[in-house]
């Protein structure tokens, strides 16, 4: 890594920045012009602590981040936020190199992604369940007296229920 104080490295990010603002500028302008919906979910939350639809928002903080190194002196400050400047650099390259945000469908998209992902856990789990209420209806049966075995028995038929409803919810997102 370059030394922090290096003049043209700083001045090299403050030009990318400055093309940054451009891009963003042109961005939301045609977002705006067609009344386009976008994302609010554009970076992940651990690298900018902004939440916006407007691209420029996220420029801002990379900017005000670079300020902040600028000012930090310690060595072990500097190094932590030259690293994460670095990591917004890079996402703000990516993002605007597109010439769009990423619209409303795009973030729906992953979110079905992640509610399919959860309901396959939710599924393991259950089954996991399953396996120990069968193991304690038999217990039951070898061992205990009739209210215990039906007990049981009540409760394994309510989680084979539940797996029933998830696997149908599971089918569904595979249907469409």
């Amino acid at each position: 890594m370059r030394p922090i104080n290096d003049l043209t490295s700083i001045q090299h990010i403050e030009r990318l920045l400055n093309e940054f603002s451009e891009q963003a500028l042109h961005i939301d302008e045609d977002n705006r012009r067609r009344s386009k919906k976008v994302t609010e979910q554009w970076f992940s939350p651990s690298l900018f602590q902004t939440r916006s639809s407007v691209a420029l928002d996220y420029v801002k903080e990379t900017e005000r981040l670079l300020a902040q190194l600028l000012q930090t002196t310690s060595k072990e400050s500097q190094r932590y936020v030259a690293e994460k400047l670095c990591a917004q650099v890079e996402a703000l390259a990516t993002a605007l190199r597109s010439g769009k945000l990423p619209e409303k469908g795009e973030e729906q998209r992953e979110v079905k992604a992640n509610n399919y992902q959860k309901l396959h856990e939710q599924l393991v789990t259950y089954r996991g369940y399953e396996r120990r209420l069968t193991e304690n209806l038999e217990n039951a049966q070898s061992t205990g007296g009739q209210d215990v075995i039906q007990a049981a028995q009540k409760r394994l038929n309510r989680c084979q229920m539940a797996i029933d409803q998830l696997e149908r919810q599971i089918q569904r997102y595979d249907e469409g």
